[in-house]
């Protein structure tokens, strides 16, 4: 059963392109095969679909009349295939992970996405790239199997009166911790800021500090803020506030910066900043696989994997 209907678009395309090598080149065939398939149906049907001339090609009087039921076959054609493409997804096995844009390199998220796809060659995997505050609403849902969350996890309840929460996720939800990094400063080398291996608040005074905006989530962003202000530095909003966007501007402008720690590689290699924990700031931020719990998919564990490859996602 040719479900494609070859020779029917076939004879769409040169009836509405009036022309048989600008159909050719609209369906991506030869002008000899187009023919072939002009051909073929032409036999089937038992009749002429076009007069062809040296300067163009006319339909038939049949050719006109069977137009119209050519065009409803090939969108019966095309709704079958739909259909068929449905049904078959229904009978795979398929996982679904959500992965914000801005993690696509991240070390433990490349090796989290190609590992599964080693090991599990029977199982369709589908990344979703949408920004992360929209990703979790859609594991709660069921939509999503698994989201790789990066941030900080903190109870339900003080994400209720957020915004926007990107780097924000629940602390109910089964993880798989791949990586922890401490929030720190991005430092030009230059300055006598590199030569703390520890930077302290007293060291910032007057310093102008890249920041990163509330967007992030108010639990990430209001501590930094806080030691900022103790440290009587000068907090600086970017034109871009994306945690990549900090750094690059930190950069440019040999400005210390704050770094959330996964975008480090963008810079690796040009010795151009170099990273420094900031006293006194204890808590972590994570890049983590996280599944709602009842996961039939999901072998639960809550151990670090770093910097090997990924485990115990299967």
């Amino acid at each position: 059963m040719d479900l494609d209907a070859k020779p029917l678009r076939c004879f769409l395309a040169v009836a509405q392109e009036r022309s048989f090598s600008t159909a050719a080149q609209r369906l991506h065939v030869t002008q000899p095969t187009l023919s072939a398939q002009i051909r073929a149906l032409e036999r089937l049907v038992g009749f002429d679909l076009f007069v062809r001339t040296t300067r163009r090609v006319d339909l038939t009087a049949q050719g006109e009349a069977f137009l119209p039921a050519a065009e409803r076959m090939v969108a019966e054609s095309d709704r079958l295939k739909r259909a068929a493409e449905t049904l078959r997804r229904s009978t795979e096995q398929r996982v679904s992970l959500g992965a914000a844009y801005y993690t696509i390199n991240i070390p433990e998220r490349i090796r989290l996405i190609e590992s599964f796809v080693e090991a599990h060659p029977e199982i369709g995997l589908d990344v979703d790239t949408r920004w992360q505050h929209v990703l979790m609403p859609a594991l709660r849902s069921g939509e999503l199997d698994f989201v790789l969350a990066l941030g900080l996890d903190v109870p339900r309840t003080k994400l209720e009166g957020e915004r926007i929460q990107e780097l924000l996720y629940p602390d109910d939800l089964q993880e798989l911790v791949l990586r922890r990094e401490p929030v720190a400063l991005s430092v030009p080398p230059e300055l006598p800021l590199a030569d703390y291996d520890i930077v302290p608040p007293e060291a910032l005074k007057d310093h102008k500090v890249a920041m990163i905006a509330w967007e992030h989530g108010a639990p990430i962003t209001e501590p930094i803020s806080e030691w900022l202000d103790r440290a009587g530095a000068e907090p600086i909003l970017p034109p871009e506030t994306n945690a990549v966007a900090i750094e690059r501007y930190g950069r440019q402008f040999r400005i210390p910066a704050i770094s959330l720690g996964w975008h480090g590689e963008t810079f690796e290699g040009t010795n151009d900043m170099v990273r420094r924990p900031m006293e006194p700031m204890p808590w972590q931020m994570s890049c983590a696989p996280t599944s709602s719990r009842g996961s039939a998919t999901w072998r639960p564990t809550n151990t670090v994997a770093r910097p090997g490859p990924v485990e115990a996602w299967h």
